[in-house]
């Protein structure tokens, strides 16, 4: 017990020191940021699916799912990402890594439950324009910068209702800071002005899910499953400062100066984030191969953050459509270590939701993972992904990015008497 004790503070522990993932879109700057994925990496390789279930993996995306565990599990999974923008005259190549999330999921007699960290936002981007007068002898310099993000904090259950029907919910507290820079700058001046928003954003939001299993004959068996998180109001405190400082952006010298906000009843505001409705389906051989798709649909016409409204980005309802899948060559074989590895593909296309003048932002991004096996049922999960980012005509750019992703999950046994003869 007292090693299981010390895995829980390890794994908490390093929630804080990896607290946010890392990102370096240009287009973070729209709603909360970038949107994180919110599955493990077994998930993300197989398209983003929520759909598959087995007794020995976590699937946090899907609480329902907590229901079939027969063992304890450790989760965890870092990035590694480089982000390529494509622009009118020039492209640059940006690197970044982080955290993609950490937890840990215990099965008992009646049902099974667990508990995390995810970033859910991701905000990180800095941008420039020059401006020139007539005669070339006065340039001025907008730089609009943002960094910070959004952590989700989760608890979940899951239980079986019927034999094959299970049902489950999770909790999740929002927590995090969002700081938002716009300054300008003139030549031959020494101080620039910087307007400076600050958010801290808390809340509690909902999700709900089903899943249910259906053997279609001996060897075959459909899986599907429903999920819904209801629209929630988040509560931002808010301050803004207006300050002088040099071009370096050193805050060591210059003036700043706090607008009272609650004199706008700006001090605290709402945020509204959208709900979402996911439905999946697959069909499979256990321990042999899976494939499946889902359709999510979001309701992000309806969301709304009172302290910051940007004039060139609206909001239209969204959607995702998911297509994967795993093989294995052969999970039981005792003189192959390579025909126990599980192989895993997906493609996902999307409608973000975000409109930028007027275009929606869409994505398309393909995976491929490995299954490495460990020491009992844990395993190590490795894998890239590609994924295609464009706002349309409406968008000074286009983004790539290449991002190399790794998870392991790790297996204990909980609540269980051991016997001793």
């Amino acid at each position: 017990m007292i090693r299981n004790i010390f895995k829980l503070f390890a794994l908490f522990t390093g929630s804080f020191l990896f607290s946010q993932t890392a990102t370096t879109s240009p287009y973070s700057y729209a709603g909360l940021g970038e949107v994180n994925f919110r599955g493990t990496q077994i998930n993300r390789f197989m398209g983003g699916l929520e759909i598959y279930n087995d007794s020995i993996h976590a699937n946090l995306s899907n609480p329902s799912s907590y229901a079939k565990l027969k063992l304890t599990n450790y989760s965890l999974g870092l990035n590694y990402r480089t982000n390529n923008m494509i622009g009118a005259n020039e492209t640059k190549s940006i690197a970044s890594a982080g955290l993609d999330y950490i937890g840990v999921a215990l099965p008992t007699k009646y049902f099974g439950f667990g508990f995390g960290i995810i970033p859910y936002t991701s905000v990180g981007y800095k941008l420039s324009h020059l401006e020139t007068s007539e005669n070339d002898d006065e340039n001025i310099l907008n730089l609009f910068e943002g960094e910070g993000g959004i952590n989700k904090v989760f608890f979940s259950v899951g239980f079986k209702a019927l034999k094959n029907l299970s049902f489950g919910a999770t909790l999740n507290y929002n927590f995090g800071q969002i700081i938002y820079e716009t300054g300008r700058f003139q030549n031959e001046v020494t101080l620039g002005t910087v307007l400076e928003n600050r958010s801290s954003v808390s809340g509690l939001d909902l999700k709900l899910s089903s899943h249910l299993e259906i053997p279609v004959n001996e060897n075959l068996e459909l899986q599907s499953m429903l999920s819904y998180s209801p629209e929630a109001n988040l509560t931002s405190t808010n301050s803004r400062f207006f300050n002088t400082r040099p071009y370096s952006g050193s805050s060591s010298f210059g003036d700043q100066v706090e607008i009272a906000l609650i004199d706008f009843g700006l001090k605290r505001t709402n945020i509204r984030i959208p709900h979402v409705i996911s439905f999946g389906m697959g069909v499979g051989e256990e321990r042999k191969w899976f494939a499946g798709t889902q359709y999510t649909m979001n309701g992000m016409k309806n969301f709304s953050h009172e302290f910051i409204n940007l004039a060139n980005v609206d909001y239209e309802n969204g959607y995702q459509f998911s297509l994967g899948g795993f093989f294995i060559p052969d999970f039981s074989s005792i003189t192959s270590y390579w025909k126990r590895i599980v192989f895993r593909m997906g493609f996902r296309h999307e409608l973000t939701g975000t409109m930028v003048n007027n275009f929606g932002l869409k994505e398309t991004g393909i995976n491929f993972g490995l299954g490495l096996p460990l020491s009992g049922f844990s395993n190590a999960n490795i894998g890239f992904e590609y994924v295609s980012r464009d706002g349309g005509e409406g968008s000074l750019f286009k983004e790539n990015f290449w991002s190399f992703r790794i998870g392991f999950s790790l297996n204990d046994k909980w609540f269980i008497k051991r016997k001793f003869n």
